[in-house]
């Protein structure tokens, strides 16, 4: 203990907070000491603010402070755990809380306690440790991860060095989903290049086709832990099972090492080599399997007893360029020949028009080879800087059918505040993110940036006009066919008109591209020749080779990265994290694989619990079960339904609650036309076959609605307080004339009989919008005008297709349709321009 000094005063801000219904102990108060000025050695003074009134007190060292303990304060009558049940219930909320459970896996952790309880199943895990046994037990499920070491000799010092890599084996894996019996029924593919490599089997063999993608990601905050990750999934099976999440999707199949760089080295080409080489050699492990049997091929016995001859092959390599650069050994993007694909030029990237002699592994192996037997450094080099090319064996090489150039896919202040303000009226559209403010602002998630360039087009067409702003006009229409080009190359299925569509605007984008570089040719500080305005020319061209974009889009495979960086963060110890990810990486997949067959082992039980309640009600094929009729009944293909049910309403409280509103103008006249003219062409008839006449007292049921189109669905609301702001969808509907675009006003079921209609009052988009406007015409806009307020008609609602997004044109009575959201949206206004005689300006 220090000496305090008498001198040293110290100043206390004591702050005391008491609870008025409890009793505050008994405290032995330090007694201050009388005579002043005589102080003890350690005395302590305590003075007080001036305006809290309180006189200055010396203490007693040793009384300073020392409180008998406080006693804890008698219940009040509830249990401590009140609101909740019970402690157990209050822990299992409590954990749900720390761990951040989502709606679903809370549901399903309050499921498995009530089962636990009832005493329906019982769960003999005790800690933590027995649940990792058992996963450890489950492993087999799956084909399980192979650790080795591999060594490579490094140049520059003479020495090698040991770098361990992670992977499955291929084949086993490609086994486990034709052994899988949810899987089997779908595996199909049919892409222009694995046609092209069965054409090269033995009569009666099949290919089996990989999917590869590899790339390095985060694992930290600030990037000190990396992850080299490898995904696998087999192109015979369907695109939306390729994409999807569990059985079947995307699998890790190998952790590659990361090279870290040498202050000494890096920079060199010797390190640059090495790192190329450590690549190679440990991607080979990964292909292992695939090398032997893309030559010789493997028999195998499929769930439906055939036994097949199935050829391994790698049908794409879905990368980002850094990647690319790496798989195809060449030098990167300042190099002579900077694409992977072709031998472009490095001054010529920005000349979209042409087309490039496109590199083939056959040529690239045999410049390798004739390189090899140069007897210098320099000879080896002049020859391989011909296509940019370094002196390595390319581990692809050894897989057959495989050339790796054509595996690669390539991916790939008034006026200011206006922006803003236009941005900030765009309606809000499900899965779209709506920024407001969009100028000056920087994101770092590339899908806003994606999500703004649907938009831009519209949020901008009355700023960058012709008349005040040329150049920034014809770049408006430079983006325009970009995401034209975009659009027709993320098209879910192709024809040949499709194809040969996007091919049409690849060209125009090129031609209006070489238009505004000339324009901006002063501008020195912009280089048009950089790699992915070059790689437009092959987007077309993969597509008729691999399929659809969607088959080798690296967004499903980077979505992964973010489950593998929490992995990092909650369930690692930070050393040796491979393992550790890639352990708890086949236990997700087994665990799904297993989740997948309770559900079908329930899914079972039910049908045989069903045919047994059958027999004994009973029942048989022939027998037919009737009840009240549900709200789509009238409906039976269920393209709609209906949900949100609100009070029932008379036609006299609907008419009287929108007196203002002019689209509710003779509501009840209206419908009565409208039922006693549309049932009699469904060929319904009518009640008593007199024509409908509602009274003012009877009722119908208000809806909000939810519109199902094929494997879409579309969330429509028609509410005037949608999260406290009137809410009402623009929808495309099918008119026996054509197609239409209208604003729901009220969307409601009328009882006709013993049936109910879905019925909808919309406000119909199709007047006339007069003599069309040269700006419309390049910029593809596609405009409609409302019909007066008064004019609302009736519509099925088996009439909606799907929503429609508009946004109102400055200072007109006019909207836009917005038909960048999404394909669909755009081949249907597509139709619509030549449904309305518009030549679409490309």
């Amino acid at each position: 203990m220090q000496n305090h000094q008498h001198n040293a005063e110290f100043e206390y801000n004591l702050d005391m907070d008491f609870d008025p219904t409890i009793d505050p102990p008994v405290l032995n108060e330090p007694k201050p000491v009388d005579a002043f000025p005589t102080f003890k050695r350690d005395d302590i003074k305590v003075e007080y603010h001036p305006n809290s009134g309180i006189e200055a007190k010396v203490c007693v060292f040793d009384a300073f402070e020392h409180h008998p303990a406080t006693s804890v304060p008698p219940p009040d009558g509830h249990p401590p755990w009140h609101p909740f049940k019970s402690q157990p219930e209050f822990d299992i909320a409590e954990l749900t809380l720390e761990v951040g459970l989502n709606n679903e896996q809370s549901d399903q952790l309050t499921k498995l306690c009530h089962c636990c309880a009832l005493g329906k199943e019982k769960v003999t895990f005790k800690n933590h440790k027995d649940i990792h046994s058992m996963w450890e037990v489950a492993l087999h499920c799956i084909t399980k991860f192979t650790k080795e070491v591999i060594t490579v000799p490094f140049d520059g010092d003479g020495k090698s060095q040991d770098y361990e890599i992670h992977y499955r084996d291929l084949w086993e894996l490609a086994a486990d989903m034709l052994r899988n019996p949810r899987l089997f029924p779908h595996f199909l593919f049919t892409a222009r290049d694995i046609w092209d490599v069965q054409l090269q089997l033995p009569p009666g063999a099949k290919p089996l086709a990989f999917i590869l993608y590899a790339d390095k990601t985060k694992l930290s905050s600030f990037g000190t832990a990396k992850g080299y990750l490898v995904y696998a999934c087999l192109a015979n099976l369907l695109t939306k099972i390729q994409n999807g999440r569990g059985t079947g999707g995307g699998y890790v199949v190998g952790w590659l090492p990361i090279v870290n760089d040498e202050k000494l080295h890096s920079g060199k080409p010797s390190w640059v080599n090495f790192k190329n080489t450590v690549w190679h050699k440990s991607f080979s492990r990964i292909l292992s399997s695939l090398a032997s049997k893309s030559k010789t091929g493997q028999w195998f016995t499929c769930l439906d007893g055939i036994e097949r001859w199935f050829f391994l092959c790698i049908l794409i390599l879905s990368a980002d360029f850094e990647e690319q650069c790496v798989m195809a050994l060449t030098r990167g993007l300042m190099s002579l020949w900077p694409c992977p694909i072709c031998l472009v030029s490095r001054d010529d990237l920005w000349d979209t028009s042409r087309s490039y002699h496109r590199r083939t592994s056959k040529e690239s192996q045999a410049l390798v080879n004739a390189a090899c037997v140069k007897e210098t450094f320099e000879e080896r080099e002049e020859l391989l800087k011909e296509q940019a090319l370094r002196l390595i064996e390319n581990a692809l090489w050894a897989v057959k059918f495989t050339c790796l150039q054509k595996l690669l896919a390539i991916l790939g202040r008034d006026k200011v505040s206006q922006v803003d303000e236009n941005f900030e009226k765009f309606p809000y559209w499900r899965n779209l993110k709506h920024p407001n403010c969009v100028v000056g602002i920087t994101f770092t998630d590339s899908s806003v940036h994606e999500d703004i360039s649907k938009m831009i087009i519209y949020a901008t067409h009355n700023i960058f006009t012709e008349h005040d702003s040329p150049l920034g006009y014809l770049l408006l229409r430079c983006t325009r066919l970009y995401i034209e080009m975009d659009i027709y190359a993320a098209l879910e299925v192709h024809t040949a008109n499709t194809i040969t569509e996007g091919r049409y605007t690849v060209q125009a984008f090129t031609a209006l591209i070489q238009q505004y570089i000339t324009q901006t040719a002063d501008d020195n500080e912009k280089n048009w020749n950089f790699l992915k305005l070059h790689m437009i020319t092959h987007i077309f061209n993969d597509i008729e080779a691999k399929g659809a974009l969607r088959n080798y889009n690296t967004k499903p495979n980077e979505q992964m990265h973010g489950p593998l960086k929490d992995w990092y963060l909650n369930q690692t110890n930070f050393k040796n994290v491979a393992e550790q990810i890639l352990c708890i990486d086949h236990w997700l997949l087994v665990a799904d694989d297993i989740s997948r067959r309770i559900s079908d082992f329930d899914e079972h039980s039910q049908v045989k619990l069903d045919d047994i309640n059958d027999e004994l009600l009973g029942h048989n094929d022939d027998t037919v079960i009737t009840g009240s009729p549900d709200a789509n009944s009238f409906d039976p293909s269920l393209h709609v339904r209906i949900r949100s049910r609100q009070p029932a309403q008379t036609f006299d409280f609907i008419e009287n609650a929108h007196q203002a509103d002019a689209g509710f103008t003779n509501f009840r006249i209206k419908l009565n036309d409208f039922l006693s003219n549309f049932l009699p062409i469904c060929n319904i008839p009518l009640p008593g076959g007199k024509r409908i006449h509602f009274q003012s007292d009877n009722t119908i049921i208000n809806y909000e609605s939810l519109v199902d189109w094929q494997q879409y669905t579309d969330y429509l609301w028609c509410n005037p307080q949608f999260f406290g702001a009137p809410c009402f969808d623009c929808v495309f509907i099918q008119t026996q004339q054509s197609i239409i675009i209208g604003r729901l006003v009220f969307v409601f079921e009328c009882a006709v009989g013993n049936d109910l209609f879905p019925i909808a009052l919309i406000h119909p988009f199709d007047a006339p919008t007069g003599l069309r406007l040269l700006k419309d015409k390049q910029l593809n806009i596609f405009r409609v005008r409302a019909k007066p307020r008064v004019r609302t008609e009736f519509f099925s609602v088996r009439l909606i297709i799907c929503r429609a997004l508009l946004v109102q044109d400055d200072n007109s009575l006019d909207y836009l349709v917005i038909n960048t959201i999404d394909t669909d949206i755009f081949l249907r206004v597509r139709d619509m321009h030549l449904q309305a005689g518009h030549p679409v300006h490309i």
